[in-house]
């Protein structure tokens, strides 16, 4: 079984050197599918002798006994992390703590990107990279994008546009309110065309926000070519795609491709590699309650919080008045 496995490593090195560009959807294209402590000891029992390693890591150790140095970076080292944002206003609405970041919280955050030396991903450098173009990205590679447009995100982001963040607006919606999220002002047309002309992308977050497994063939195009359309009828774009709530399936992501997005992206978390499907891409989300160490933590990772650290900084960021009521019933209880 263990040489067995370790023959498909070698035999799938040999496969991507005849095309290079179908690297996505196959065994040697998901390295990064696990997770940061798996991709730790995949390369640990990779070194082990022959007759201990799992049929897993011996794999891999196929991979690596065929790969060349700059082979073996592609497929386990060039990645990056995607985070994202939605509101950047700060105003502490009941509701919205999920969604609403404070803008100098956010600005603390790039700032510490800068002195840490993480190198933000420029769109077109993400689609080469994803399309097998660009086989090897910068160590500690990062995205910042932000959905839905609102108001609030745009002094933010023109603060901050040399990171290249990215912007996904559900075009029928904008300069109108959020019916999804609290009925919060959307950015408008001439406020995106100031974010474009600043070096912010924008991209595709659908016509109406809509969810788009729930739609049949025919409002799926519409929402796919159509918010596409209007974006090119407007402004400088990137043919990039954010699917409202993170939800995609097999049909939306076949129409988003037919579409002519080259990418899209989900709210899973977890890093991007060469090998990731490029119409599944993965993303981290910010939220208010993160701390410098949590941030970084997600920004290193692009994974979440572990369930008690995540509970324990929620405790933390609640108003004083909330943290004593909540002593309070605790005592009562």
């Amino acid at each position: 079984m263990v040489e067995r496995a370790e023959l498909r490593g070698r035999l799938a090195v040999e496969a991507l050197r005849s095309d290079p560009r179908r690297l996505a959807g196959t065994e040697a294209g998901t390295w990064f599918d696990a997770g940061w402590k798996r991709r730790i000891v995949r390369r640990a029992l990779a070194r082990l002798p022959r007759s201990l390693r799992p049929s897993d890591a011996a794999f891999w150790a196929g991979v690596r006994s065929t790969a060349s140095r700059a082979e073996w970076r592609r497929l386990t080292r060039s990645s990056y992390v995607a985070l994202y944002y939605h509101r950047l206003a700060g105003d502490g609405k009941v509701g919205q703590e999920r969604l609403d970041v404070a803008p100098e919280r956010f600005d603390r955050q790039i700032r510490l990107l800068r002195l840490l030396r993480f190198r933000p991903l420029a769109p077109l450098d993400l689609q080469a990279f994803h399309a097998g173009e660009l086989t090897d990205l910068p160590p500690r590679s990062y995205l910042v994008t932000v959905d839905d447009g609102f108001r609030d995100c745009v002094e933010p982001l023109l603060r901050h546009a040399d990171v290249r963040p990215q912007l996904f607006v559900p075009t029928q919606e904008v300069g109108g309110r959020s019916w999804w999220a609290g009925d919060e002002p959307l950015a408008s047309w001439e406020e995106l065309e100031r974010l474009a002309s600043a070096g912010v992308a924008i991209g595709s977050h659908t016509r109406r926000h809509a969810s788009l497994p729930e739609l049949d063939g025919p409002a799926l195009v519409d929402e796919l070519e159509g918010s596409r359309r209007d974006l090119e009828a407007r402004l400088a774009s990137v043919p990039l795609l954010a699917y409202p709530h993170g939800r995609s399936d097999a049909a939306s992501r076949s129409a988003a491709r037919a579409a002519g997005y080259r990418a899209a992206f989900t709210t899973d978390p977890g890093r991007n590699g060469a090998g990731t499907d490029p119409y599944q891409l993965r993303r981290i989300g910010v939220k208010a309650w993160d701390s410098r160490l949590s941030f970084l933590w997600k920004v290193a990772t692009g994974e979440l919080l572990p369930a008690r650290w995540e509970a324990w900084r929620i405790r933390r960021a609640r108003p004083s008045s909330l943290r004593r009521r909540a002593k309070r019933a605790g005592r009562a209880a």
